[in-house]
């Protein structure tokens, strides 16, 4: 035994004696207790005594019960949140977890497991941590009082709903407190801050999510909780009138996966995998009927392929998308369980692969033979079928009236709220008494929501500074929503200052930005000198390698294993913990390249690191040739269709590299005909898909593959396959002669529709994210529908109607008016057997003798993509270039 390990040792066995004296566990259970002792040792021999002072130091001073809860987060929970947060917070953490189990009542009664894993953790999803738990248990303390357990996580849900509101953001997720500071967030941002509100208070709670439908082109995350003995569901930040009902319901009955992980070994009935530091729960059971399908791999020679690693594969925004990636077992099983639709199963080991479609429905067992596939040119078509829909469960319309009256109190509350945010005015003001430019200074402040005091004091601080607006402009909006304003003015302070040589936009967005990814925004520039040293940054800034050099020399590097949530560490905890994972490493090489003055980034389409060098970016961690052309090769799509065809929408080209096809990130939603002409990428074996989702959610898809060699140009087809079926009647209603409109004038339906072939009738629930998403693409797309004539008809029902609701703010296709339905909606619902009030939006078209032609309800994404395809397909037009937008 050397003398560090014998130190270490010595260490971990003094912190473990000095919590003897307490016999109160907080863990029970000996055997987890030990196998929590164990990996905690293990964890901190291999790393976290890099980290001793920040981390390890803290267990000197707590309670028994605060040693056990602390050991079990050091054990398990992801490296980068141990490298990026200290001690004295995760102590915070554990002591306020503490507390709400002893504050209230329904602490006795969760079991010490579900106390762990989902009480515990200070983790939801892939957020930025924070002290929420401590603010939120502060607040939600007396309105809780002489609640049962279930009434408690009802109410919870209202409170969030005063907080936050459904609106789409980009891909980084907010801290709990940026989120109700911000006022709004996506469905993962609001999942994560419900959940942080539950566990505030010892309700244990866990982030639910679809990685992607198979129905339809999203993914959605929500919140099940665990009350009195049972665990319930509901969407985070939209309360409902009882647990297991929400907008999603009928989506979630048509997943293929539903799942949720937690740190450590967690005892359930259905996992989808269960690492050293983890486990994977399969919550499909919950939603809709599943089974178990089993795949069996075998080697060229026929017999079982162990240790292969399969991938389910589901088709979702032109890709196949992975649900989960397992190991065979030594008789080359692998097994999921899953939704009864459509999947692709594949396989691979030693670079070598098969794949197949498979319809879960009716199939028990698929077989596949890995090296028997080459990797030659060749096409293939796919015909995808989406999980059948369910049938609306009921719900109680008093109940939801009853709630509709408390949502809207709620909307207004925070209304109040948003109030508080600096006006336009008030930023001009202070703009041009700080000699800024107004009109820019007032879209930041805008922006930045209720973080406007934070940007404002960035400005106060850095007067006289002439880069403050640059910067302000070159961070994203949720940057300016969440940054804090120290972390801005280090930035500005501690950039290598500008050279009037240098490219303006280069220098500014790839050297002073503080922002590089999707990490935790820091102050990484004044951070590394102190803990690097200025020596190693004079290295950098002549030679950028320098610093791939000394990462090599330096830091770690560790699997996914240890973080699994793929949040990355920030650069200094990378250092301090001389270990990570290799987008935390890039992201350090960045950091430390705009630390000495060299233009640095990750790169957006392959996700490497890369510094500028003559104004060509390079790639950091790869030998590189004399001349980069040598090194790829050029590539153009070749696309004669009408319609537009979108990346990530329509089409995607992805990379084989270690067994499997890495999807290319070019700009989602980019039209194949706005992309670059030639685009060089790396040699290697692509496979391009295109897809066109049918009304029904099924798609019909064709997959290219191809082998580019160095050096070569090719153009890639992208062909888009299209129905045969023409256009059908679904069923019909009586059209009234006039509709009465919201300005009380009169329109004649029938004449209307006679004049443009067919109209579009939309019934909205503005209060629901479906409805958001519907106003969002119609938005987006309002060019086109403008271009097609279509005429639109809205409808609210009375029950539906807030004063918050802006109809003139909308940006609605000119030919479009709000009205009130006489009985087409009840019509529609004796149709087609559905309660169609309990599932809105509804979106139809209709031609002048009533028939339904197409027919959307509730959430589904590309619903207006389709109306206009489908209107362009009644009245013979060209075919439509039909935009589709994603909501994250």
């Amino acid at each position: 035994m050397n003398r560090l390990t014998l130190i270490i040792v010595t260490a971990i066995t003094m912190l473990t004696l000095a919590g003897c004296g307490d016999s109160s566990n907080l863990i029970k259970n000996s055997k987890k207790r030990n196998a929590v002792e164990r990996k905690f040792k293990q964890r901190t021999a291999a790393l976290l005594h890099n980290r001793q002072t920040q981390l390890l130091d803290v267990l000197n001073n707590a309670t028994q019960q605060e040693k056990e809860a602390l050991k079990f987060l050091y054990a398990y929970v992801p490296l980068s949140d141990l490298s990026n947060y200290d001690g004295n917070y995760y102590l915070g953490q554990v002591q306020y977890a503490l507390k709400a189990r002893d504050t209230f009542s329904w602490g006795k009664l969760v079991s010490e497991d579900d106390f762990l894993h989902f009480v515990l953790p200070p983790r939801t999803g892939t957020e930025n941590l924070d002290t929420a738990r401590q603010v939120i248990f502060n607040e939600l303390l007396p309105r809780l009082s002489g609640m049962t357990m279930k009434e408690a996580a009802l109410e919870i849900n209202h409170w969030c709903h005063e907080k936050v509101v459904y609106t789409s953001t980009d891909d980084r997720t907010s801290a709990p407190l940026a989120t109700m500071k911000t006022a709004f967030g996506r469905c993962g941002e609001e999942s994560v801050f419900t959940v942080a509100a539950l566990r505030a208070v010892g309700i244990p709670a866990r982030q639910i999510y679809t990685p992607r439908w198979a129905h339809q082109d999203d993914n959605h995350a929500w919140v099940e909780f665990w009350a009195d003995g049972e665990w319930y569901f509901y969407g985070a930040c939209e309360p409902e009138p009882d647990v297991n009902i929400a907008w999603f319901t009928e989506p979630a009955r048509r997943s293929m996966l539903t799942s949720t992980t937690t740190p450590g070994y967690y005892n359930t009935k259905h996992i989808i995998n269960r690492e050293e530091n983890f486990t994977r729960l399969n919550q499909v059971d919950n939603y809709t009927e599943a089974k178990d399908l089993f795949v069996k791999v075998l080697d060229e020679n026929g017999k079982p392929a162990e240790d292969a690693t399969v991938r389910y594969l589901v088709y979702n925004y032109a890709e196949f998308y992975s649900l989960a990636d397992l190991k065979t077992d030594k008789n080359g099983f692998s097994s999921l369980r899953l939704g009864l639709g459509d999947v692709t199963v594949w396989a691979s080991m030693d670079n070598n692969f098969a794949f197949k479609k498979v319809s879960v429905a009716i199939t028990d067992t698929v077989t596949l033979t890995i090296g028997t596939t080459k990797m030659s040119d060749y096409e293939l078509e796919m015909n995808i079928v989406r999980p059948v829909a369910k049938t609306p469960l009921p719900v109680s319309e008093e109940a939801r009236a009853e709630n509709n009256i408390r949502l809207a109190k709620e909307d207004s509350i925070r209304h109040a709220y948003e109030k508080t945010f600096m006006s336009r005015n008030e930023a001009i003001d202070f703009a041009t008494k700080h000699d800024i430019d107004p009109e820019s200074f007032a879209s930041i402040i805008k922006k930045s929501r209720g973080n406007w005091a934070e940007i404002c004091r960035v400005v106060e601080m850095s007067s006289g500074n002439p880069w403050v607006v640059s910067l302000l402009l070159a961070i994203t909006e949720k940057d300016l929503r969440d940054a804090k304003s120290d972390i801005l003015i280090s930035h500005l302070k501690h950039t290598v200052a500008f050279k009037s040589d240098w490219d303006e936009d280069i220098w500014v967005n790839y050297v002073l930005s503080p922002r590089i990814a999707l990490e935790n925004m820091t102050a990484f520039k004044e951070e590394l000198r102190k803990i690097i040293g200025d020596d190693v940054f004079t290295q950098v800034a002549t030679n950028p390698l320098y610093a791939a050099g000394w990462i090599d020399k330096n830091i770690k590097p560790v699997g996914d294993s240890e973080n699994y949530i793929w949040v990355p560490a920030v650069p200094r905890g990378v250092v301090e913990m001389k270990a990570a994972d290799k987008y935390s490493r890039d992201i350090l090489f960045v950091a430390m390249c705009r630390t000495a003055g060299v233009p640095a980034r990750v790169n957006p389409v392959t996700g490497d690191a890369e510094y500028m060098e003559a104004l060509l970016w390079k790639p950091a961690f790869v030998k590189q040739d004399e001349e980069l052309k040598e090194k790829t090769a050029k590539i153009s799509f070749d696309y004669a269709g009408k319609e537009k065809c979108k990346y990530s929408v329509h089409f995607s080209l992805a990379r084989f590299e270690n067994g499997f096809f890495r999807t290319l990130t070019f700009d989602y939603g980019k039209d194949v005909k706005d992309l670059p002409s030639s685009i060089d990428v790396e040699p290697g074996y692509y496979m391009l898909v295109t897809g066109n989702r049918l009304n029904d959610g099924s798609v019909l898809a064709k997959i290219t593959f191809k082998n580019i060699e160095a050096g070569n140009s090719y153009k890639l087809p992208v062909e888009i396959r299209e129905e045969e079926n023409a256009l059908e009647s679904l069923g019909q209603i009586k059209m009234p002669d006039f509709l009465t409109k919201d300005d009380g004038s009169k329109t004649e339906v029938g004449q209307l529709i006679k004049t443009y072939g067919a109209a579009a009738l939309i019934w909205l629930d503005p209060g629901k994210e479906p409805t958001r998403h519907v106003l969002k693409d119609l938005r987006e797309m309002k060019q086109l529908f403008d271009d097609s004539n279509l005429p639109f008809l809205f409808f609210v029902p009375k029950e539906k109607q807030t004063a918050s609701f802006d109809y003139s703010s909308l940006e609605l296709p000119n030919n479009a008016d709000f009205a009130q339905d006489t009985d087409m909606l009840n019509q529609l619902s004796k149709v087609f057997n559905r309660k169609f009030a309990a599932s809105l939006p509804v979106i139809v078209m209709v031609n002048a003798q009533g028939e339904v032609l197409y027919l959307s309800s509730g959430y589904k994404i590309g619903s207006c993509d389709q109306l206009l395809k489908s209107y362009h397909q009644l009245r013979h037009l060209p075919a439509p270039e039909a935009e589709t937008c994603r909501v994250p």
